[in-house]
């Protein structure tokens, strides 16, 4: 499910601290906080957090193994039957 992205000042936030935390956790919100109309910081549920960095880790391990040869799926199939 796609997180529905929603700009606030950071005044508004921070006046409505627990309110935008449960808006985040229940309603799977992203709330990027503005100063000055610029975006300065963005609030997101922790569970999404775990699972971009899982994503960062996983492109990571596949850049740096990038250079390794193939497994043979086939080989180790008929070898392991």
């Amino acid at each position: 499910m796609a997180s529905k992205q929603i700009s606030m000042p950071i005044t508004k936030a921070r006046i409505n601290l627990g309110a935008v935390v449960e808006r985040v956790r229940t309603k799977n919100e992203q709330i990027s906080l503005e100063k000055g109309g610029i975006a300065v910081a963005t609030i997101i549920n922790t569970e999404q957090l775990e699972d971009m960095r899982d994503a960062l880790d996983l492109l990571i391990a596949r850049e740096e193994n990038r250079s390794e040869p193939l497994i043979d799926w086939a080989l180790i199939r008929s070898t392991h039957v």
